[in-house]
């Protein structure tokens, strides 16, 4: 013997039907959490967020490595060369 039955519900009656519990508050919190650690994953992605890693793993001094890298952007012949420390 063999039973079809088919129930017309929406999720939010059939959770219900069921006993289970609404779980969208929870995933909701989950999901923003989830959304600002992204946001502030890409953030540190930036240019200067890349800069500010290398510069912190770097031993010596971040400001010598501030005029070698703003030496690379100097015009040639534009002035005197700075004495490396």
């Amino acid at each position: 013997m063999k039973f079809n039955i088919e129930v017309e519900a929406t999720p939010q009656e059939t959770r219900e039907l069921l006993g289970l519990p609404d779980l969208r508050p929870l995933q909701g919190a989950v999901l923003a959490r989830v959304e600002k650690q992204m946001l502030d994953a890409a953030a540190a992605m930036s240019p200067e967020g890349i800069l500010n890693m290398w510069l912190s793993v770097l031993p010596g001094s971040s400001e010598q490595y501030l005029r070698t890298l703003g030496g690379f952007f100097r015009p040639a012949g534009s002035g005197k060369a700075e004495k490396a420390d």
